[in-house]
């Protein structure tokens, strides 16, 4: 039977002559050499690829048709050649490229020989972002809009790993305006480049931002190398976890797990998962049910060849929060050690801040005092480090609100320069005016504005040297004991303090007073209701009733009041304003400057800048 079909082949291989040359000029080829290999040491393997057929059909059928087998040789091969062989490798692109006169080639030999320019001083790293740029512009000349998008991608990556992320944003807002005039057939890749940008604007917290392109994001994988529905899905549900909607968070992740998505190194974005469903147990304070999520996602993220020690460094701080909190302290020990192993593996010392607070309450627990306060002070400086680091969101907006009005500037210049030569004068001078003008208004506005803000400064001064926190209940504080025979009928109207919630309101205002807790960052009504050995309820009825306020709107305005004093001292000038958000109690920025702006109807920047100095005094 087998006899009988080769003869069959050959037969028909001799009568289709043609077929056969076609077969072996146009086919035959494609296969390249034998193949070339590399050994990875991190996976103990050798890998055999073929470059050159993907080059051959980059060559023949463009870029879109390899993809997936160019962005797989990328990441398994190419960057994991030595600089010789990555120089071999694109020499060899340069040849098929010449041979086939392919310029879409070209352009990617040209692309990829940039991204190895070294970047260690200013020099070279501007060198670099003149070469991208001119890929850019070169793929913009021949309407090459994958290569121009990937050009801008690589300048985004270039300048965030420098930590230069005003000019990153500029990118990121040139990508944003090329995104919403591309369809989906022209730019496969739009769901990966939704989340590059949706993850940027959540790593500075402007969420307003991220959500929108996190939820672009959310669509199965075309490609086996695009994890980005995955990662959006666990970046959406650590936002919901964020704002505390449990439900909303366990969702995402959950979607994430079960996604029927086939892609590279899936077992990790399973394992991060599991471990993100676990972070959302230990908010609803289920331990013991978090634990298994945590074990079996830090099996896969150790023992997977693609180590991921910043993952594993996070799933073990969630370990040791579960083991600390059973009372098993050997346990949340080995889990600290094991976190700080894979932190320092990982070169990620942003992953210190959120081991420390476990460590300051494991030696609190162990009684060393010493090591208690040092790690106090860790995470302290490690918040504050933090902050500094990843707080130039309003600079980053200003910037790019700046990069678009010098492109306007520059196109009016544009357009104006063509006008005829005549009317310069005119239009000069009508400019001229018009600046005087608004400078005229501008000065008497900024003016009137200042007056308004000292006003306000004062104003909010008075009221907190004033104790306004106190006035609700310090009257009825004065009269508990004339009113206790009229307690029944007090107790008839439910919106009145009774005697009994003045005077734990009197307990309360003591320990604000002499041992000021509200400067506490972790202070919730639940420990002070503990400290004070009292119902939570009772204490939340008493305060509600007491000052028309809840704990948080309580709390908030000893802080305000305490932070105003601070920065009514001149000396305080020298102090960041997030030092002194810490020093009264706001566990972030965020919190500080919404419950500032809330109370005083000033952001503590326009207090700081617009209280009356002793200079103005004399001035005014």
């Amino acid at each position: 039977m087998h006899i009988r079909f080769i003869r069959l082949s050959l037969i028909v291989l001799r009568r289709n002559l043609a077929l056969f040359i076609f077969f072996f000029i146009f086919f035959i080829p494609s296969f390249g050499k034998k193949g070339d290999s590399l050994y990875i040491e991190k996976y103990s393997k050798t890998i055999y690829y073929n470059s050159d057929t993907i080059f051959y059909n980059y060559a023949r059928y463009g870029f879109n048709s390899v993809i997936e087998d160019l962005y797989e040789y990328y990441e398994d091969i190419f960057w994991n050649l030595s600089p010789e062989r990555q120089e071999y490798e694109l020499k060899k692109m340069k040849y098929i490229a010449d041979e086939n006169h392919c310029e879409e080639l070209h352009q990617e030999f040209n692309f990829m020989n940039s991204l190895l320019l070294p970047s260690k001083n200013s020099e070279q790293f501007d060198a670099k972002v003149k070469c991208i740029g001119q890929i850019v512009s070169d793929a913009v000349k021949h309407k090459n809009t994958s290569l121009e998008l990937r050009g801008m991608e690589a300048l985004i990556n270039l300048y965030w790993n420098s930590m230069n992320y005003a000019r990153a944003f500029r990118q990121i807002r040139l990508i944003e305006r090329k995104l919403e005039s591309l369809k989906e057939e022209e730019y496969p890749e739009k769901s990966r480049m939704y989340f590059q940008i949706g993850e940027a604007y959540f790593f500075f917290q402007d969420y307003d931002k991220a959500i929108p392109y996190l939820r672009k994001a959310l669509k199965p994988s075309k490609y086996y190398f695009d994890r980005s529905n995955l990662r959006a899905r666990n970046t959406l549900g650590t936002y919901y976890n964020l704002k505390g909607e449990i439900d909303s968070a366990e969702y995402y992740f959950r979607s994430a797990y079960n996604n029927f998505d086939i892609v590279r190194g899936r077992s990790m974005f399973d394992a991060l998962s599991l471990s993100n469903l676990g972070h959302s147990l230990v908010k609803r304070q289920k331990y013991n049910e978090a634990i298994p999520y945590f074990r079996v996602a830090l099996n896969r993220m150790i023992l997977d060849y693609d180590h991921n020690y910043k993952l594993a460094s996070e799933t073990t701080v969630g370990l040791a929060e579960c083991y600390f909190s059973i009372n098993n302290m050997e346990k949340a020990k080995h889990m600290i050690d094991s976190s700080l192993l894979f932190i320092a593996r990982s070169n990620n010392v942003d992953l210190y801040r959120s081991i420390y607070p476990i460590m300051c309450k494991y030696y609190a627990r162990m009684r060393d005092t010493d090591l208690t306060k040092a790690y106090l002070d860790s995470t302290i400086i490690a918040n504050e480090s933090y902050m500094q680091k990843y707080s130039g969101l309003s600079i980053l907006r200003a910037e790019q609100e700046l990069f678009e009005a010098e492109k306007k500037a520059k196109d009016e210049e544009l357009s104006y320069n063509e006008k005829i030569y005549k009317s310069r004068l005119i239009y000069g001078s009508v400019i001229m005016l018009f600046i005087f003008l608004g400078l005229v208004f501008f000065i008497v506005l900024y003016r009137s504005k200042r007056k308004a803000y000292q006003a306000l400064v004062i104003k909010n001064q008075a009221w907190a040297e004033s104790n306004p926190v106190y006035n609700t209940y310090e009257k009825s504080i004065a009269s508990v004991d004339s009113a206790e025979d009229l307690a029944p009928q007090m107790n008839e109207s439910v919106n009145e303090p009774d005697v009994e919630d003045v005077k734990l309101m009197q307990q309360v205002y003591d320990l604000i007073k002499k041992e000021k807790i509200f400067k506490d960052l972790d202070l919730t009504l639940d420990s002070l209701s503990k400290q004070m050995n009292i119902n939570r309820n009772y204490l939340s009825k008493a305060i509600n009733k007491t000052t028309g306020k809840n704990f948080n709107s309580y709390i908030n305005e000893y802080r305000i009041k305490e932070a105003i004093k601070i920065m009514s001292d001149e000396k305080s000038d020298l102090i960041s304003l997030d030092a002194i958000a810490l020093e009264v109690g706001f566990s972030n920025r965020t919190s500080f400057y919404q419950s500032f702006k809330k109370v005083t109807g000033l952001t503590p920047s326009d207090f700081r800048n617009n209280k009356i100095k002793s200079e103005d005094s004399d001035v005014g």
